[in-house]
């Protein structure tokens, strides 16, 4: 199955002002033609998540060497989210840089959501004892996620001094999101969550506001 040699990625979570929902949302697909001029972007995605309160974007995009994620960072999308972060947003942007642990990535059509629909980002607070554990887990999980044929991207994430990881999918629509969360990685999480995290995994369903996938 497809995926990408991607091993950097940075993750930020927008919280929107009440009325400014649209806005962001525009915000988000102005990015993806700023992203279009940033080579060493390789996937780029801005994502809505569903019945959040308050409502709530992220921006997740990867990346193949630290040379490019900062980059990115000093580039014209990370410049425009700053420049409108006071107007548009209630609190932060807070920016993290997690690592790739594993991914599988399907390339995208030329879209302007590449395809994909929808998604889900879980979060994952590892017993101080387990991270490790938990590490394994999740590449251990990429055989499982490249038998699921809609499961079209997906990543595993670790955020470096921390006991959190990430994951977060993509599908085409809420046939390959509904398969997933009946399929054999869901099954092995809640199967192991007891013993490996802290807390239940933080599961939040999103969409798609833009996307631009290339491997």
């Amino acid at each position: 199955m497809p995926s990408s040699e991607v091993s950097l990625a940075l993750f930020v979570p927008l919280i929107s002002k009440g009325d400014k929902v649209t806005d962001v949302a525009q915000f988000l697909g102005a990015g993806y033609d700023l992203v279009q001029a940033e080579p060493e972007t390789i996937q780029w995605f801005g994502i809505k998540y569903a019945d959040h309160a308050p409502p709530t974007f992220a921006i997740l995009d990867t990346f193949r060497a630290e040379g490019g994620r900062a980059a990115h960072l000093g580039g014209k999308v990370a410049e425009a989210l700053m420049a409108n972060a006071p107007a548009l947003l209630a609190a932060g942007p807070e920016i993290a840089q997690p690592n790739v642990l594993a991914n599988k990535v399907v390339e995208g059509d030329k879209s302007r959501t590449a395809g994909l629909g929808n998604g889900l980002r879980v979060m994952l607070t590892a017993k101080p004892e387990k991270v490790q554990a938990v590490k394994e887990f999740l590449i251990g999980a990429l055989p499982l996620v490249e038998a699921e044929k809609e499961t079209l991207v997906w990543y595993a994430l670790e955020f470096p001094g921390t006991n959190g990881f990430a994951i977060v999918d993509f599908f085409a629509g809420e046939s390959g999101r509904n398969a997933h969360l009946s399929g054999k990685v869901a099954e092995a999480l809640f199967a192991n969550a007891d013993a490996l995290l802290a807390s239940p995994p933080d599961i939040v369903k999103f969409d798609v506001v833009a996307a631009s996938v290339k491997v």
